[in-house]
């Protein structure tokens, strides 16, 4: 599947109601260049394809198709049952947002942090908190340049 049939599906399935002029005016650009990417006639430019992701809460690389392996790297690469106090049976149980938490936490070494607790889903949920957080953050800091 491409990335203009993602967006697509994205738009169609996930905001129902979102017609492609509004989605097109919410990340600044016009139907035209919508329905060309939709239709895969044209690839958006990189700017316009991180308003996307954005915009529906998914990956860069989600959009591009690579999200799947990617993923698998990244579990394999940096997953510690010592970092989390967990086995790998038990973060492959977790959900793939939790995982996510998770994987931004240890690279950020936000796993040190006060609060850190015995049970593991509260940790997870103290950790979703600060990951959204720490999103919001970089997405304000980028939308004020």
């Amino acid at each position: 599947m491409g990335i203009g049939n993602k967006i697509a599906e994205l738009r169609q399935k996930h905001r129902p109601k979102l017609t492609q002029q509004d989605f097109a005016d919410k990340i600044g650009i016009s139907r035209a260049a919508l329905s060309h990417y939709e239709k895969e006639r044209r690839d958006p430019d990189f700017e316009t394809l991180i308003k996307i992701a954005d915009y529906f809460d998914v990956t860069t690389d989600y959009l591009l198709g690579r999200d799947v392996a990617h993923k698998e790297v990244r579990q394999e690469s940096i997953f510690s049952s010592d970092q989390l106090g967990i086995g790998q049976k038990d973060y492959d149980a977790l959900t793939a947002y939790q995982q996510e938490a998770l994987d931004w936490a240890i690279n950020n070494d936000y796993l040190q942090f006060k609060n850190k607790s015995d049970n593991i889903l509260d940790m997870i949920e103290r950790i979703e908190i600060a990951y959204e957080v720490d999103k919001a953050m970089k997405n304000r800091k980028k939308n004020n340049k």
